[in-house]
């Protein structure tokens, strides 16, 4: 990956790495000051299964056991920057970081979280068969007022937000395939943390449109945000990957402490 320079709308697809580069790189974005970018939207497919704990999963008196479960189960522990509560996946999900350096606290709440799920619902009626709408539905995982639903019954995709000083980060996972581990993990884990959850909300878009594949439905995002903020093809800045990739810790892995501990001194 090369660095890009004098590119205001960038638009990346394809991992960065391992779970956890996957998501100390947006982390370490966020916090760059006289960002070259105004906007960067990063579109994948995951590289490995994982569980994204939020800083609220933590004050959880089940976080210890919950982590245990996920490791057990393969997945990596990982402590997002964003908000909300405990999700899973590997890679028969999509992951989208946005982040956007001209927005600050003014600009976050719900105004962010409606556009965008009324933009990613298109998206989804757009690939046919799949009866996306907006809105928490019954006993749902990280539960959210502009969850996106399928037929008011199941969950398939869900998004949280960081603002801080030097920009903001908006985070969509959308599940597409869902294999049996990672609707155990989601079950087991919500039940280590204390969390009511109905297991029959969880599925993915496959489960209503069979033919549909993780590469499929990046793919359409992918064309939706180019066309949407004219966003131009780039990739992620070399210096933030190559450091993202050396981040190591404790189980779970905690995104903000690491990189606030290891601040990036000089772009690679």
């Amino acid at each position: 990956m090369t660095e890009n320079h004098g590119v205001e709308k960038l638009l990346v697809s394809g991992s960065a790495g391992n779970a956890i580069t996957e998501l100390v790189v947006p982390a370490l974005l966020l916090r760059t000051p006289n960002a070259p970018w105004s906007q960067l939207v990063h579109i994948y497919v995951p590289q490995g299964p994982t569980v994204a704990f939020s800083g609220r999963d933590l004050r959880s008196p089940g976080i210890t056991e919950a982590t245990s479960l996920a490791r057990a189960a393969g997945f990596e522990p990982v402590v997002r920057s964003p908000g909300g509560r405990m999700v899973a996946y590997d890679g028969g999900a999509v992951v989208i970081d946005h982040l956007d350096s001209t927005t600050d606290i003014r600009h976050a709440g719900s105004a962010t979280f409606a556009a965008n799920a009324e933009s990613h619902v298109r998206v989804l009626r757009e690939l046919g068969g799949v009866d996306a709408r907006i809105g928490e539905v019954e006993g749902e995982y990280c539960p959210g007022e502009y969850s996106i639903n399928v037929g008011g019954d199941t969950k398939v995709v869900g998004s949280a937000q960081r603002v801080t000083s030097t920009g903001s980060l908006f985070s969509t996972v959308v599940q597409v395939v869902v294999p049996d581990r990672v609707r155990a993990v989601i079950i087991d884990v919500s039940k280590a943390l204390g969390y009511d959850l109905r297991e029959s909300s969880i599925a993915g878009l496959a489960d209503y449109s069979p033919a549909l594949t993780a590469a499929d439905v990046a793919a359409a995002f992918v064309a939706d945000y180019r066309r949407r903020l004219d966003l131009t093809d780039g990739s992620l800045p070399a210096w933030a990957v190559a450091h993202a990739s050396t981040a190591t810790g404790g189980s779970p892995f905690h995104v903000d402490d690491w990189t606030r501990a290891h601040p990036v001194v000089e772009k690679l």
